[in-house]
């Protein structure tokens, strides 16, 4: 099947799953937008924490909502733009006492969390 040309979605038309792990201090909602390429509409209960990890793609983040906290990176707040590089480990993340809400989109292939 070849790839859309064009897409559009609503994130409010896309029912949220919730990922836990044992990695992760809490929950996080996911809303899958996109497959190709990959975007995700991740929000973070306030206080949400996520161990040390790497993506498996670049990847770019756009804060929506509330503050985001990364070791070694500080607070990233509405409007903020981050991008990581493949195999770019960091953290532990954290989402402020209000809670975050992030677009993150998949560069360059498949958006997969490998925890350390």
């Amino acid at each position: 099947m070849d790839k859309p040309t064009i897409w559009r979605t609503n994130p409010n038309e896309v029912e949220p799953r919730i990922a836990t792990d044992p990695h992760i201090k809490g929950e996080v909602h996911v809303r899958i937008l996109s497959r190709t390429p990959t975007v995700l509409e991740n929000t973070f209960p306030p206080n949400t924490w996520l161990g040390r990890h790497v993506h498996a793609s670049d990847t770019l983040y756009i804060i929506k909502e509330g503050e985001f906290h990364i070791e070694g990176e500080g607070v990233f707040r509405p409007g903020d733009v981050r991008f990581v590089a493949k195999g770019h480990a960091y953290g532990p993340e954290w989402a402020g006492p209000e809670g975050a809400k992030l677009l993150i989109v998949a560069v360059n292939g498949d958006f997969g969390t490998n925890w350390i």
